[in-house]
Order: structure tokens, then sequence, then C-alpha cells
């Protein structure tokens, strides 16, 4: 998925995952637009998943506070607060670390992130 500011492209970024890719990348660009997170703090952050079906939604470790999900199982949510976590997602910022210094004017620099979950792999970009 590529993403852009105003009008050029500021950000790259995909996953594994199967019914979770999407969850997986949308939380990552929200964590850098809307949370001014950096790149591999936007991708190690943990994740909340849920869809049609199973009806259930999926909490990485440290993924909502234990008062959020008391509110959201008594609002009849059923939650699987899992030791596993799940995806491993990569990215590129283009231009700086974070949406911040992009927005100040960063340059050309491309800043790669791998997720901290993933055994191996590279964030590469030209």
């Amino acid at each position: 998925e590529a993403v852009a500011h105003p009008g050029k492209p500021f950000m790259v970024i995909g996953s594994p995952g199967g019914s979770r890719i999407i969850t997986i990348t949308l939380e990552a660009i929200v964590n850098v637009v809307d949370h001014g997170m950096n790149i591999q703090e936007a991708i190690d952050a943990p994740r909340v998943h849920h869809q049609w079906l199973p009806d259930t939604v999926y909490v990485e470790p440290f993924g909502l506070s234990p008062d959020t999900e008391k509110l959201l199982a008594g609002m009849g949510y059923r939650l699987d607060a899992a030791e596993a976590t799940w995806g491993q997602a990569a990215g590129i910022l283009i231009g700086g670390k974070s949406l911040a210094e992009i927005e100040k004017g960063g340059g050309a620099r491309y800043n790669g992130a791998i997720d901290s979950r993933a055994a191996s792999g590279e964030a590469i970009g030209y």
C-alpha cells in the first residue's frame, strides 16, 4: 500500500497475514499519520483485529488495556487475548523517520522498518 501526502508518495507498507493484512497495514498507517509514531514504532505497536466471521476481537499482548477489555466484554464482544502475535509488516517512509520530520522537509532519505515480530527480513527501497 502506498500513501501520499500532498500528492507525493511518502510511505509504502505491507504485510503477509491472510485476513489480517488490511488490519496490520491500516494500523501502521494510522500510527504514523494520526499518532505521530516513527515507522519502526508504528510497525512494532500491538495490534487489535476484528472481522465479520468469526465474530471475535483478537488482541495482541498489550493491544488493549485491561479496563478497555472489560468494557468491550461488558458490551458483548468476544475477546481473544492470545499470547501470540501475528503478521510481519515492513514499511518505508520517504523523506524522514516520521510524518513530522517529512513535513519539515526531511529530504529524500528512505527510512525502512521491519516488524520486530519477524524472525528475519529487511525493508529495502531505492
